[in-house]
């Protein structure tokens, strides 16, 4: 069960660099043909300083940080096995390019209890901001996560 002392706390922090060929790979694999993502120039005639990563890059970022998630489960005390991933939020504030270096900050902010049909659980968000090297909050995330009991 997840420990409810810890309701409001930073669990962990973690440092990201954002490489350009990370960006590449990234596209790629989503199969996104526009070229503001991997052509500098393409970007720069845009308005962008650089090539900014996608929206959805920040998934990367989460699968980055995965290793992060398993050490929260571990300090809250909520065994894996009971875990279910219920909901994933992103709030975008400011472009990423390479070369940034992402600051990233993850907060055990609530719990809930829950009961229904099939049982108990408890319903808990946690809240990750990500901010690049100037401080520049640039990225919100909130996660939901199910411990069933």
């Amino acid at each position: 069960m997840a420990d409810k002392s810890k309701q409001g706390l930073s669990l962990l922090s973690y440092r990201l660099r954002i490489e350009r060929v990370k960006i590449k790979e990234f596209v790629e694999a989503i199969g996104d043909p526009n070229p503001i993502y991997v052509d500098p120039e393409a970007a720069i005639s845009q308005g962008y300083r650089d090539t900014p990563c996608p929206p959805t890059f920040a998934t990367m970022a989460f699968q980055e940080f995965t290793g992060a998630y398993f050490k929260a489960f571990e300090e809250l005390g909520i065994p894996l096995e009971k875990v279910l991933h219920g909901e994933e939020e992103y709030e975008y504030l400011a472009e990423i390019y390479p070369g940034d270096t992402l600051n990233c900050t993850m907060t055990f902010e609530s719990i809930v209890e829950k009961t229904t049909k099939s049982g108990k659980m408890d319903l808990i968000t946690l809240h990750t901001t990500f901010n690049n090297q100037n401080g520049q909050e640039v990225i919100r995330a909130r996660s939901l996560i199910i411990e069933r009991k």
